[in-house]
C-alpha cells in the first residue's frame, strides 16, 4: 500500500471579475487539482464566484512580526491621508465662494 502525502493549500476567491481574489480559507489535499475540487465544494457550493486560486501554504513567504522596519514606513509624511486635515475645508470653500465671482456679476459686466 502506498503512503499518500497531503499538503495544505491555502484558497483565494475572486467573488466578481473586476474584484480581488480575497483569502477564504485553507484546504488539506494530496494535489492541487484535488484541491481546487475541494476548494470549491468548500467555499463556493452556497457562493458565487469567478474564478478560485490554490497556493500552497509551504510557498507562501511572508514577513516576521519583529521586523517592524519593513512596514513601518515612518520616513514619509502621511498626514495627508489623516481626516484631521480636512477640517478646514469647509471654512477654506465658504471663503472662496464669498470672493467668487457669480453668473449675474459677469453678465452685468457684459451688459454695462
Amino acid at each position: 500500500m502506498r503512503e499518500v502525502h497531503y499538503d495544505v493549500y491555502e484558497v483565494f476567491v475572486q467573488r466578481e471579475i473586476l474584484a480581488h481574489h480575497v483569502h477564504v480559507g485553507s484546504v488539506v489535499a494530496p494535489s492541487p487539482e484535488l484541491a481546487l475540487q475541494v476548494a470549491r465544494e468548500n467555499f463556493l457550493r452556497r457562493e458565487r464566484g469567478v474564478n478560485i486560486w490554490v497556493v500552497l501554504q509551504q510557498s507562501i513567504h511572508q514577513t516576521s512580526y519583529e521586523d517592524t522596519d519593513l512596514l513601518a514606513n515612518q520616513v514619509l509624511d502621511k498626514s495627508y491621508r489623516e481626516v484631521s486635515g480636512y477640517s478646514e475645508n469647509a471654512q477654506k470653500w465658504k471663503q472662496f465662494k464669498e470672493r467668487a465671482i457669480t453668473v449675474e456679476d459677469l453678465v452685468n459686466d457684459i451688459k454695462s
